[in-house]
């Protein structure tokens, strides 16, 4: 078989251009995946309120910035969602500042904000973050809405009925 001379050989006129599409969109494909893999990280930590009772027992509520909670009542584990008014709500308070408490108190409560920065101990003050941290923890309620995932605040029932104190009879 004869192959033609060399100078008969005509170039097609996409030779290199499917080649190039293909290296771009693949280019394009990694710099996706690239930026999706380093946004989906944890989000960022916006307070920690922490409570520690004389007894030992520890409480703690962590607020990312993203609106996400979680709650660690000694070993009982909760997590909900705060609306964005309330998360909005929450970084203003934090802006206020953080009432000092007493280092007497027996209830030791110690907020740590996002940055790092420790404040121990705080004392719960009307209208401030503290006291909405401890409303949050307490009731996981915010600005008097139930956030997110929580679960309903327990039922109160009627005061039980009067014990004897008498020995029983037997």
């Amino acid at each position: 078989m004869s192959y033609p001379p060399a100078s008969r050989i005509e170039a097609r006129p996409d030779d290199g251009r499917r080649g190039r599409t293909i290296a771009i969109l693949l280019l394009a494909l990694l710099v996706t995946l690239l930026v999706a893999a380093c946004g989906s990280g944890p989000a960022a930590t916006l307070v920690t309120y922490q409570r520690d009772w004389p007894d030992g027992y520890h409480e703690e509520l962590t607020v990312t910035d993203d609106g996400r909670v979680t709650m660690r009542h000694g070993q009982s584990l909760e997590r909900l969602t705060l609306a964005t008014d309330q998360l909005g709500a929450l970084r203003d308070a934090l802006g206020t500042g953080l009432p000092a408490g007493d280092q007497g108190d027996s209830l030791v409560r110690t907020v740590v904000l996002g940055n790092g920065t420790t404040h121990s101990p705080v004392r719960v003050e009307a209208g401030s973050v503290i006291e909405m941290l401890e409303i949050l923890m307490t009731t996981h309620t915010l600005g008097g809405i139930q956030a997110e995932g929580a679960s309903p605040p327990p039922v109160r029932t009627a005061a039980p009925p009067d014990v004897s104190t008498e020995p029983s009879s037997r």
